[in-house]
């Protein structure tokens, strides 16, 4: 089904038009002469650097060190016989003689001048190779070339008629490989299938020249006497129609790194489609998008859009014609020269919607000042300081979340009590609580629908809840506001130095600083009073002669929590005869 999803997906965008041909980033062009002379070296980079994409002819699939030139446009390293590391330069000559053959074959088949100004300026590549690697300062062999013929200015050699025309009749050649006929998996029709299939680039933790979807490199991967891909036979025009559909979704796109897809920290990508609406796609890669400025408590206009799109048809703002046309969503991750599917969801808009309205609701919390948060918010507010980031398949778990009604993991709980421990100095940190306790929210509600025998989480605060655990965390905001109150603004505050340790063993803890209090409540004044009075109302609630010695991460959510609406409460109604707040 998803093979088959990314197939439509091409044939929908058009980008099977031509299955001969693929839209690449050509970085020069290299212009000959009649008689094979070097003219120029020609870059195609606009002044900010980027390079535009040209219609090429398709490249054929490359694994290892297997040598297979590409038809009149290649990189260095099989055009000039340059380039690339040490170890695997000893292939250039070998490159460089696949691509020449081509050429030659072709200037032979077609008598095209332009293709035999080519084959002449191979012949003499070894005269001509260093003024061409005197005109930029560094090569590193994977610069893209074509070739432009001094007697065609209009177009480059591979896109004139009779080179295409030639092109056409090789790949239909390929095609017919005398294996045997088989139906396709995807379409069901008969007839020759792919051995092997192109490869999918810009994966993260893959190949940088790409890497396989679908392959089988080990004999145990095959069986009934079947190699390669006669294991899972699809046409040759499904498998370079689906892997086109992800190299088109994984391609830049202006500011954006991918054009149908959002990085998932650093080892994974997600990529979105539908098969006819595509709001739902911008409200997903809106949601996952990152600010674009890099203050953390700034709110991406994309997460807004994504609370819009949402909530709009409870708000009569837009009519429900795709609500029930299918939604896909893929994660996807590299392993050495393979890509590896993660994640894979299969839903409608309508459901789409759903989920998010849900998924909104279940992260708001009071003090947020309706701010929605984005997945790439959520990630940061977690992310271990000091390390790589985040493990791999979280992000993946948080989607899943967000998109499909999906509890959230208990690691999850366990990443953002984690960074609670750990004082954010110079990152925003009003807005980082903010988040992980959101986020905190959010896994306590989902984890309470499975079982309903854990607490309710309410967006707000709530002075009467019976959870001890919640309004411990609520005491322990009363004693840092007294604390400020008394000392105003310090070097490391009761929080800094206390909080990890209260949240998970308030016995220990708390008897410690309730005996503390007593002196910043003398040097508050009023608003030690006013403190100190509704410390003891929060007491009240629980049995202060039995502490708690150990909190489960369940618990330690709650304390979370609860400390955190207390500390909005604080900022929302100013304690009497405090003359000023500290930063929220």
């Amino acid at each position: 089904m998803m093979i088959g999803a990314l197939y439509e997906y091409a044939l929908r965008e058009g980008l099977l038009e031509d299955p001969d041909v693929e839209p690449l980033a050509v970085d020069f062009f290299l212009e000959v002469a009649d008689d094979g002379r070097f003219l120029a070296l020609v870059p195609t980079a606009d002044e900010a650097g980027r390079v535009p994409r040209r219609v090429v002819p398709r490249v054929p699939k490359r694994s290892g060190t297997s040598v297979v030139a590409s038809f009149f446009v290649d990189n260095a390293k099989y055009v000039l016989a340059h380039g690339g590391d040490a170890a695997k330069a000893r292939l250039n000559p070998a490159r460089n003689k696949a691509f020449r053959e081509l050429v030659d074959a072709a200037a032979k088949e077609t008598q095209d001048p332009a293709a035999r100004a080519v084959s002449a300026f191979l012949g003499r590549l070894d005269s001509e190779r260093p003024r061409i690697l005197k005109q930029r300062a560094e090569w590193t062999g994977e610069e893209r070339l074509a070739f432009r013929w001094s007697g065609d200015d209009a177009q480059l050699v591979h896109e004139r008629p009779a080179l295409r025309e030639a092109w056409r009749r090789k790949r239909s050649a390929e095609e017919d490989d005398g294996g045997r006929p088989m139906r396709c998996l995807v379409t069901g029709r008969w007839g020759p299938v792919a051995r092997l299939h192109p490869s999918v680039k810009r994966v993260p933790g893959a190949q940088p020249s790409g890497a396989s979807l679908v392959s089988f490199n080990e004999e145990a991967f095959c069986s009934h006497g079947l190699d390669q891909g006669y294991n899972a036979p699809i046409s040759r025009p499904v498998a370079e129609g689906y892997v086109t559909a992800l190299n088109h979704m994984l391609s830049g796109d202006g500011e954006r790194r991918y054009r149908r897809g959002v990085a998932l920290g650093k080892d994974a990508v997600a990529v979105f489609w539908t098969r006819e609406a595509e709001q739902a796609v911008d409200a997903l890669l809106a949601l996952l998008d990152a600010p674009a400025a890099r203050q953390e408590d700034s709110t991406p206009p994309g997460a807004r859009q994504a609370l819009h799109f949402a909530e709009a048809p409870l708000r009569g703002l837009e009519p429900a014609a795709f609500d029930d046309k299918p939604f896909y969503a893929l994660v996807l991750g590299g392993n050495a020269a393979r890509v590896v599917v993660r994640e894979w969801f299969e839903s409608s808009v309508q459901d789409l919607k759903q989920s998010l309205r849900e998924w909104f609701d279940d992260l708001r919390l009071e003090g947020g000042r309706g701010r929605p948060l984005s997945l790439w918010q959520l990630l940061r507010a977690v992310e271990p300081p000091g390390r790589d980031g985040n493990p791999p398949d979280l992000a993946g778990r948080l989607l899943a979340a967000a998109m499909m009604r999906r509890p959230l993991p208990r690691e999850l709980l366990a990443a953002a009590l984690r960074r609670l421990r750990v004082p954010d100095k110079g990152e925003a940190p009003g807005f980082l609580l903010y988040a992980r306790c959101a986020l905190i929210k959010a896994t306590l509600l989902r984890l309470r629908r499975l079982s309903p025998q854990l607490p309710e989480v309410s967006v707000a605060l709530n002075p009467d809840s019976p959870e001890v655990s919640y309004q411990l965390g609520r005491l322990f905001a009363v004693l840092e506001r007294l604390q400020y109150a008394a000392l105003g603004e310090v070097n490391a505050s009761i929080k800094d130095r206390y909080f990890g340790a209260a949240m998970a063993n308030p016995g220990l803890v708390m008897p410690r600083l309730i005996r503390l209090s007593t002196a910043h409540a003398a040097k508050a004044d009023r608003a030690g009073r006013w403190l100190d009075k509704l410390m003891g109302q929060i007491m009240d609630r629980f049995p202060s002669k039995s502490w708690p010695h150990a909190l489960t991460l369940e618990a330690q959510g709650l304390f979370a929590v609860g400390y955190y609406q207390q500390r909005e409460d604080f900022f929302r109604k100013a304690a009497p005869a405090e003359a000023e707040r500290p930063e929220a």
